[in-house]
């Protein structure tokens, strides 16, 4: 294989993505908001920092269930980020749906915030890293009998770093592909108890609310909000937090 315009091309990306950028920051800036979100649109690959500023640009033309997606989406490529948090935080608010949003039970929250405030990639990295760290414990405890103890507790902390790692990182893969999130962005959005036009409207789904997609059937997605109730709504009504 030539990887000369391979790694050509690569090193253009860079350069490129930073014009692509700094363009759109500055329509963003002298408060051409429509024309902003839509050079941010065009960036690829997408980045934190480029999810972050479009929904900004989309919350500045009152787009707030738009603006939520992309914080949420910039949040999932940077959890730790306090600009971000902080916008996702403040968009609910403005919405409404800070409550809604929350799972119903006290540890069920305390469980997505933990899983959720590291990356797939971190979560992997950290499971690696107690896989091999629990190995390299006990293989030291077999062959160096003077500091078994030491290394005991050092396999077993090993350990349970570990299985919470694998715990964590099954968790959201499982979910994304099982239940990928969207959030409401079409409004106030009707869920109904069959996938049809007119059948009986079972509840009502605020713009901004998040949903997890339990089915796929094309035109109508079966989804369920946080606590648990499940319903029909048109696909065009959310945006997927993982775009297809």
């Amino acid at each position: 294989m030539n990887w000369k315009p391979i790694i050509c091309s690569l090193l253009l990306a860079g350069p490129a993505f930073a014009g692509e950028f700094k363009a759109a920051n500055v329509l963003y800036d002298e408060g051409r908001f429509a024309e902003a979100a839509a050079a941010f649109e065009k960036i690829e690959p997408k980045t934190a920092n480029v999810y972050f500023n479009l929904g900004n640009a989309l919350f500045r033309q009152g787009k707030l269930g738009l603006a939520l997606l992309n914080y949420e989406r910039a949040r999932r490529l940077a959890p730790r980020d306090p600009d971000i948090l902080a916008n996702v935080r403040f968009a609910q608010q403005k919405l409404g749906v800070d409550e809604v949003n929350a799972p119903p039970k006290a540890w069920q929250r305390f469980l997505c915030l933990a899983v959720e405030s590291r990356t797939i990639g971190e979560w992997s990295v950290y499971e690696l890293a107690g896989l091999w760290l629990t190995v390299l414990a006990i293989g030291g405890w077999l062959a160096v009998p003077k500091l078994r103890t030491g290394l005991l507790v050092i396999s077993v902390a090993a350990f349970f770093g570990f299985a919470v790692s694998a715990f964590a990182l099954g968790y959201r893969v499982v979910n994304d592909r099982a239940a990928p999130e969207a959030i409401v962005v079409a409004g106030d959005t009707e869920a109904r108890f069959a996938p049809l036009p007119d059948s009986t409207v079972h509840f009502r789904l605020p713009e901004g609310g998040k949903v997890a997609i339990r089915e796929d059937r094309g035109q109508w997605l079966f989804i369920e909000r946080a606590d648990g109730q499940q319903g029909w709504v048109r696909n065009d009504a959310v945006a997927r937090l993982t775009p297809l």
